[in-house]
């Protein structure tokens, strides 16, 4: 682990120095949730796909002190192989003294915070142009979860938020989510230009509304994706994004707006919108909509799970127009790290699915009791929930159980590869339609997971 640091460190002075002898425009993301896709909706955006536009966003989700020089110089974790870390050794090293050039111009990098001053560490390997803060926390408090190993309060870890927002030279841009209270306080951080991006009245992209479209079939309506309307710097826009639901993807589209219009795209929203519509990708586990066996619908969210991102897709679920007939299934794994409050922030998300009156909740992991004790209290019949220790049994109560037409959400806080969770992806490899895109459609596909 000690060596493990040490490689770390040496990549970061070689990224370092090779953004300082360069000088590319660095887009820096961060936020408690949200920052995959915003980066996703940035790269389509600015056409970081077309190789002639020298522009790379963070590979996978390396957003932390190896993810971030990594994606600076394209290359994946060698993982355990010590030739593999060689090579890396030596390549950066020829990157550090000029003997290569990554030949990028912009950069789009999330960048996380595990503890504090790592975005200290972040930023001043890759000094941001543009910072964008997608969210802290959820509007009602009481969901923010307690990292008491890394942080004291939800006010400490906004405030390692807001490291990117001082990171930001005064001749720089930074991009808030206005309707973070924590986040729209940063705007007094900062000397560079502000923009917002939010439902809130005044925020320079505004979020007017958002549903899923659906499209009818003999077995009910089937979800297809979010369509969004905003309204950007006084003019009205719709987009359509494919294969994705939940409220997270409207924050990413408003988002990736600003920044077009900030760097002067010279391809006019006319021309954006339709090459989103086409060219986006869902990223795997992530508000992604997958057919399923039977004729259903899954609603994979397994990549990773909050309090307030399980009840935001909970009301994304109740809201989706469905037919008579049709049912709505929650599948939820446990979310940890949460600190002493877990079990009663577990209770209110089965509460939560309760009150919107779904039609069956299936809960995994050491905490589900508490999801299902939650559920009952708040008047779901005991018939109506079921409980299992881990995911694949949930799986193979699903197959049997479910009928054409079902939409199933699936959703959990991210596993370790050294700290066994529940791993909700397996759920979504046993209902998908289509099981051999598993490694093209789903979440902790790789080798090393499939070992464990």
């Amino acid at each position: 682990m000690r060596l493990l640091r040490v490689f770390e460190r040496y990549l970061g002075a070689c990224a370092q120095k090779t953004i300082q002898r360069e000088h590319p425009f660095i887009i820096a993301i961060t936020g408690s949730v949200g920052k995959s896709s915003t980066r996703n909706c940035i790269e389509l955006v600015l056409d970081a796909r077309n190789p002639e536009n020298k522009t790379r966003g963070s590979i996978k989700n390396y957003n932390n002190e190896l993810g971030v020089p990594l994606t600076i110089f394209g290359q994946e974790a060698p993982g355990r192989s010590v030739w593999r870390w060689a090579h890396l050794l030596l390549l950066v090293t020829l990157y550090r003294w000029g003997w290569k050039r990554t030949g990028i111009e912009t950069f789009i990098l999330e960048m996380g915070a595990d503890k504090p001053g790592d975005l200290v560490k972040l930023t001043t390997i890759a000094p941001p142009d543009i910072s964008i803060v997608t969210a802290v926390t959820p509007e009602d408090t009481s969901l923010a979860p307690v990292h008491a190993a890394n942080y004291p309060s939800i006010d400490a870890v906004a405030e390692e938020k807001a490291t990117l927002v001082k990171a930001v030279s005064p001749s720089g841009t930074v991009i808030l989510n206005g309707d973070d209270k924590r986040v729209f306080a940063m705007r007094h951080l900062t000397q560079a230009r502000v923009f917002t991006f939010g439902e809130a009245d005044g925020s320079d992209v505004r979020i007017i509304r958002s549903h899923v479209r659906v499209r009818s079939s003999e077995y009910g309506n089937v979800p297809e994706g979010i369509e969004v309307a905003f309204e950007s710097f006084n003019r009205l826009r719709k987009v359509y994004l494919p294969g994705v639901f939940g409220t997270s993807a409207t924050y990413a589209i408003s988002a990736a707006f600003l920044v077009a219009a900030i760097m002067d795209i010279k391809r006019e929203a006319d021309e954006i919108i339709p090459d989103i519509e086409q060219r986006l990708i869902p990223l795997p586990g992530r508000a992604r909509i997958i057919p399923g066996i039977k004729h259903t619908t899954l609603l994979d969210g397994s990549y990773n799970a909050s309090p307030v991102s399980v009840l935001s897709a909970l009301r994304d679920l109740a809201k989706m127009e469905l037919a008579p007939g049709q049912r709505r299934v929650a599948c939820l794994g446990e979310m940890r790290e949460l600190g002493p409050p877990a079990e009663t922030l577990h209770a209110r998300i089965g509460a939560e699915a309760a009150q919107l009156h779904l039609d069956l909740l299936v809960v995994c992991g050491t905490l589900a009791h508490a999801m299902a004790q939650g559920a009952m209290a708040s008047g779901m019949r005991e018939d109506q929930i079921k409980v299992f220790e881990d995911s694949p049994e949930a799986g193979r109560f699903l197959q049997d159980w479910i009928h054409p037409g079902d939409v199933i959400l699936i959703k959990a806080s991210e596993g370790t590869i050294d700290a066994k969770g529940v791993r909700m992806e397996r759920v979504v490899k046993e209902l998908m339609a289509e099981p051999l895109r598993a490694s093209e459609l789903l979440v902790r596909q790789e080798e090393a997971w499939q070992r464990k």
